[in-house]
């Protein structure tokens, strides 16, 4: 009987010392670390986008915290844009992405490059967004700006406060 109770008494010492808070206060919870991240986001069966990250931390709350992401953009199924930054997040369930530091991205079919110091993917509406300013380059033109909301083409882009200057 005795070998059976201090067996339950380890038992329970463990499990209480498993359940005891191991972080120091106001830090944030351990998460996982991944190497050679990538992410597809498909829609009806078709590639709307594609991530890929060097190094991603998966938080536990959900989502992941990405270095030095790019991501591919698609229109029916062809490579449409690509998206570099600094580091970025991606938030679990509605799929969102927020770039962040040095954001470009390039428009192949529609020959322009944006760039801003931070930039919003809404995958709900396939839209990007910004209150920072922003640069349009074109073959012919310049675009200066603060706000702005695109497509992901970058073939429909509206900018508030705007300043053109042509090539």
């Amino acid at each position: 009987m005795a070998q059976g109770l201090t067996g339950s008494l380890l038992a329970l010492a463990l499990l209480s010392a498993g359940c005891s808070p191991t972080e120091p206060a106001g830090q944030a919870p351990p998460s996982q670390q991944m190497e050679g991240f990538t992410m597809t986001r498909t829609s009806g069966g078709e590639k709307v986008w594609e991530l890929s990250s060097p190094r991603a931390r998966l938080r536990l709350e959900g989502g992941a915290v990405i270095e030095k992401p790019e991501i591919r953009f698609f229109s029916k199924g062809v490579h449409a844009t690509t998206a570099n930054a600094d580091s970025g997040v991606v938030e679990a369930g509605s799929n969102d992405v927020r770039l962040e530091g040095s954001v470009v991205i390039v428009a192949i079919k529609e020959k322009t490059r944006l760039s801003t110091d931070r930039l919003d993917y809404s995958s709900k509406d396939e839209r990007f967004r910004t209150e920072d300013v922003v640069l349009i380059e074109r073959p012919d033109a310049r675009v200066r700006g603060r706000g702005l909301v695109a497509d992901a083409a970058l073939s429909d882009i509206t900018i508030r406060e705007q300043e053109t200057l042509l090539r």
